[in-house]
């Protein structure tokens, strides 16, 4: 008996198996086809994750053109504007019982390995998160972005950057190098917090370990606070300006919850990154900093993962290729 290649391409079920079954192969590929040079993403699984986008496409497609020849352009037309609005209702209707305008959305990148992976789905819920609860001045609020003097040996360094992007933008100058040698012998004051820095370990994908320079703990008035794992991971949108900006929501762990003059900010930090989202900037442009987080940028916290499914929404909005950070796993002292 001849099978109907046409009816099976059709069937909904059979749709959904090829587009799961091409994920998966994309999945393992990442482990199997690593990239052939720093940043870059290996040919496998990128043609792997367009092949996902122009499943979608194309079988979206074919169930439009079916619909069309069955029952006329015009009725599927309206059938395809009622199942967008119905779409846009149950999201509106989910946001409404989550108490957020994201109540799911997808991991982007690789900065919160091992806690989430790239690709993971999350739903996200509209609720106030746990972190270090602190109170600044609005002059102190400010000041974080600011100036900071970096003390290394007896001897204090005035610059206008925090010293890890500093350096990271200028490798060759001779503080950089004592840095990057013994990053524990540096702190870096701005406005009431004290950067206090150290040596972490580094597992590369490929099995090899490394050490480098990250953030070990923030002093605040005398009390020392490091990476929680008990505070809540949140979604935010980056302010406009921001170095952030323009790339997403952000889905990062936060580590202060802040008052100021009776408005709530966040301090954030992803987990495999070396430093504090307010540390980075532009090397390029190093006036675009990141500030902190105001209450109504927050989408709410993460309640729920689903690991690889996420990756269907980042193909079909083109983010194919993983980021460099997919390389490693940063480990530093952490409590919670």
């Amino acid at each position: 008996m001849k099978t109907d290649i046409g009816k099976l391409l059709r069937n909904p079920p059979f749709e959904l198996l090829v587009i799961l079954f091409t994920l998966a192969l994309y999945v393992i590929s990442l482990g199997v086809f690593p990239p052939e040079e720093p940043g870059g993403t290996a040919v496998v699984p990128l043609f792997l994750a367009g092949l996902v986008f122009i499943e979608i496409i194309f079988f979206v497609g074919l169930e439009i053109k079916e619909g069309a020849e069955k029952k006329g352009w015009k009725h599927e037309a309206l059938d395809t504007l009622l199942a967008v609005v119905v779409a846009i209702v149950l999201w509106f209707g989910l946001g409404f019982v989550m108490n957020t305008s994201t109540p799911i959305s997808a991991v982007a990148s690789c900065s919160m390995l091992s806690a989430f992976e790239r690709g993971d789905f999350i739903i996200v819920q509209g609720s106030a998160p746990h972190a270090y609860g602190i109170s600044l001045t609005p002059a102190e609020l400010e000041a974080l972005t600011g100036p900071v003097v970096i003390e290394h040996g007896g001897e204090q360094y005035y610059s206008d950057y925090p010293i890890f992007n500093y350096c990271q933008c200028r490798p060759g100058e001779a503080l950089c190098a004592a840095f990057r040698e013994n990053p524990g012998a540096f702190s870096e004051k701005a406005g009431p917090f004290t950067y206090h820095y150290g040596e972490c370990g580094v597992s590369y994908r490929n099995g090899v370990k490394g050490k480098g320079p990250c953030l070990e703990y923030v002093e605040f008035r005398g009390v020392r606070y490091y990476q929680n794992i008990s505070n809540d991971v949140i979604v935010y949108a980056p302010r406009e300006g921001d170095y952030y900006y323009g790339v997403g929501d952000i889905v990062h762990r936060v580590f202060f919850r802040i008052e100021s003059d009776g408005r709530t900010y966040y301090l954030t930090k992803g987990d495999n990154n070396p430093i504090m989202d307010i540390q980075n900037y532009h090397c390029s442009l190093p006036e675009i900093r990141n500030r902190p987080i105001p209450e109504e940028n927050l989408r709410g916290k993460v309640i729920f993962r689903v690991p690889y499914l996420g990756y269907l929404k980042l193909f079909v909005s083109g983010l194919w290729g993983e980021d460099e950070q997919c390389r490693w796993v940063i480990s530093y002292p952490t409590v919670g």
